[in-house]
């Protein structure tokens, strides 16, 4: 199940998650504006989730 979330909860449930039955998912991570890419709180944690332009979508996937 895939569902779309605003930045800020995208950042919020990365930081918080302590399950991985739960993924957070970004499209445009890295150009890539096709597929979405699974983030890491220890990798993307400077991320900038409310840059639009280059993260334009969020998603929280429950496995």
């Amino acid at each position: 199940m895939e569902i779309t979330i605003m930045p800020f909860l995208a950042k919020l449930f990365l930081r918080i998650n302590p399950s991985k039955k739960v993924l957070i998912m970004c499209r445009g991570y890295s150009e890539d504006f096709d597929n979405f890419t699974e983030l890491v709180w220890e990798d993307d944690k400077y991320l900038d989730f409310f840059d639009k332009n280059s993260y334009p979508q969020f998603q929280v996937w429950i496995l």
